[in-house]
């Protein structure tokens, strides 16, 4: 068996196989993901939870992601790039099964420890589907190939509070989205091609830069605290309107919808178009403009929460590739920092989100998005500048 080979099929450099396996993997990622959002006022008042325990829910989902991409150097030699990813399909297959019946069997216990199994899939899932991507296509293409990847994202996001209204509008509870979503996992896993193994690729280290821990520290802080900035507003926008705005569940989901709409629609552009700007100026223009939007936001301007969507969408796509631009022969190891800080991050604000709703209530706790924005736009800067320091350090 051999690790330190990656082989390319089809033409112009793309290897189908791991692009579809990777949109696939995010797809389904995002649906679980995204449908927690809607499902969650009805989770806490059918369990009995309140705000800091179902922070705390989130948290652990993020926790537990965290530590599987920290190891991730790990099982990454000897879990073959498609195969860990179909496996995580079951993975969170059997989270959504069991957020499920947690529900039905009204037991707090088995919700938490769904949770711990969706962070092990989700982190098995986000760390494969970055590394099949940088794998999968041409450089000419990366930029694009990133952004038609988190344009999936943004479909599966639009279309995971239509599906759990649409099972509500039939008749059932929230229960059953999950339900339906853990027999999923099973049928992607025996559909999607994988005879073929393609593990990550080891990078050459006579030509890997010396990268001080605090520079990527500093990298995964500029993404961390944009990603919780994105998941503030995506997960708890409905209990927002709802609960500041009084707001119905259906009226509160059509800003949520809006939001996902916008963010696909940005990615998509991304993906179809090769924009003429550099990495760095669309990762400072998009936070400059997603601080304002949710200023905006706060002064009771509440749809341009939703055009939040548009403008965080360039950023995640841009992001990764600009790191692939700059660290060609350190890309996985900047991604596992990068992965695990978003991780860190996500758990921090959901519990830090639980504290300040019981404390000043859901609509200032908002102003959460605002201030991980600004902090990630002047952590970005301080990247940017490290950035040209570290490349002239090792010429």
């Amino acid at each position: 068996m051999n690790f330190f080979r990656v082989r390319l099929s089809g033409t112009q450099g793309f290897h189908y196989h791991l692009l579809i396996a990777a949109f696939i993997g995010l797809f389904y990622f995002g649906i679980f993901d995204n449908g927690r959002g809607p499902a969650y006022p009805e989770i806490m008042r059918g369990l009995g939870l309140s705000n800091r325990q179902g922070s705390f829910l989130f948290a652990l989902t993020s926790l537990t992601s965290f530590f599987m991409t920290a190891l991730s150097s790990r099982w990454l030699k000897v879990l073959d790039l498609l195969k860990g990813m179909r496996f995580s399909w079951l993975i969170l297959a059997l989270a959504s099964f069991m957020m499920g019946l947690a529900g039905i069997l009204q037991n707090a216990f088995l919700l938490f420890l769904a949770a711990i199994t969706q962070g092990i899939g989700m982190g098995i899932t986000g760390m494969n589907m970055n590394l099949m991507i940088e794998a999968g296509s041409p450089v000419s293409h990366r930029r694009r190939a990133y952004g038609a990847l988190h344009a999936i994202y943004g479909v599966a996001s639009f279309l995971a509070p239509l599906v759990f209204t649409g099972i509500k509008k039939i008749g059932l509870s929230w229960e059953y989205f999950f339900f339906f979503l853990s027999t999923v996992g099973p049928i992607i896993f025996f559909l999607v091609p994988h005879k073929e193994e393609i593990y990550a690729k080891i990078p050459d280290q006579s030509k890997a830069l010396h990268l001080p821990l605090p520079f990527l520290i500093l990298l995964g802080l500029t993404v961390g605290t944009y990603v919780a900035s994105e998941i503030v507003i995506s997960s708890r926008l409905v209990l927002f309107l709802e609960d500041g705005y009084q707001l119905t569940n259906a009226h509160a989901g059509y800003y949520l919808s809006a939001f996902f709409i916008l963010l696909m629609s940005g990615r998509l552009l991304l993906g179809l178009v090769n924009l003429p700007f550099k990495g760095a100026t669309l990762l400072i223009s998009s936070l400059l403009i997603t601080g304002i939007f949710c200023y905006l936001g706060m002064q009771g301007q509440l749809f341009f929460f939703s055009l939040t969507g548009l403008s965080m969408s360039f950023f995640f796509p841009s992001f990764m590739d600009w790191m692939a631009e700059t660290f060609p022969n350190d890309f996985q190891k900047v991604t596992k920092f990068v992965l695990s800080g978003i991780g860190l991050h996500l758990v921090v604000m959901h519990l830090g989100f639980g504290q300040l709703a019981d404390k000043i209530g859901v609509i200032k706790a908002m102003g959460l998005a605002l201030f991980l924005t600004g902090t990630s736009l002047i952590f970005l800067i301080g990247s940017l500048f490290w950035t040209q320091k570290v490349k002239a350090a090792n010429h």
